[in-house]
């Protein structure tokens, strides 16, 4: 029989060749990416379905557990979410078909900036009068049977809990009458706070991504909650009253779940 003092050595050992069975996994599937990169804008309207596996493995090699309230929408819809971390992307890519909007800084990232590009991604352009034309792509988007997902809170955050949203964008879904679907997303794990993330999974205050992605890429048993909420008919708003109406409806979900996640099962 193997003494204690021999198994708690050999843990060190296990924990390492684990990682590295990780990280050559990870290496593989961004390889695999690589290949697949031209292929993807040859393949037209079909082309998100690659987008979505590719996400959902990344998820699996991350060791990120999917855990999806609520049922999205059939149509083309703008979805708007909280936004922590470059996680975002892949959770919500995986779930959704959808194109994101990125900031322009975004596109010129080495691999990344090629990602998003084959993916769809918009790049939000900088300056004044831009908008207008950043909510054209998405109305052409949208158009063509595609939904379009930002984080209109415009950085990312510690909190579950969104900060106040910009509105600008969300013209797009007014003028072509498309519905805006509101969702709550939280990281966590058994030891997480019912109203915080996993303490590693936020990115945030331009912090280094390579220190924070070793951190990460080390957490086991990390789940993604993703909470969609009921839909809003954009008639009747205006840019802000918008902005805020979904801006509510994930801090409520968000202070709801947390809230049931604190009240002790009655049926234990």
């Amino acid at each position: 029989m193997p003494q204690p003092s021999s198994i708690t050595a050999a843990r060190p050992l296990i924990g390492r060749l684990s990682l590295c069975v990780k990280a050559a996994r990870l290496i593989g599937l961004l390889l695999l990416g690589l290949v697949l990169l031209p292929l993807v804008p040859m393949i037209g309207n079909r082309s998100w379905k690659i987008v979505r596996w590719w996400h959902g493995r990344m998820l699996r090699v991350l060791g990120v557990t999917l855990e999806l309230d609520g049922q999205p929408l059939a149509g083309p819809a703008l979805i708007v979410a909280n936004h922590s971390s470059w996680l975002d992307i892949v959770v919500l890519g995986h779930v959704f078909n959808t194109s994101f909007v990125s900031k322009a800084e975004i596109g010129g990232w080495p691999m990344v900036g090629s990602f998003a590009r084959a993916a769809g991604t918009l790049f939000l352009a900088r300056g004044a009068g831009k908008t207008g034309e950043t909510s054209a792509q998405i109305r052409q988007v949208l158009d063509s049977g595609r939904s379009v997902l930002f984080f209109p809170e415009g950085t990312t955050t510690w909190d579950p809990q969104p900060r106040r949203f910009h509105a600008r964008l969300f013209a797009a879904a007014i003028e072509g009458g498309y519905p805006v679907m509101p969702v709550a997303l939280r990281y966590c794990d058994d030891t997480t706070p019912a109203d915080m993330h996993h303490a590693l999974v936020p990115w945030v205050d331009e912090a280094p991504i390579w220190p924070h992605f070793r951190d990460l890429f080390r957490v086991h048993d990390l789940r993604a909650q993703v909470r969609v909420c009921a839909a809003i008919d954009p008639r009747g708003y205006d840019r802000r009253s918008l902005a805020e109406a979904s801006f509510h409806a994930i801090s409520h979900r968000q202070m709801m779940a947390a809230a049931k996640a604190r009240t002790p099962d009655r049926a234990a």
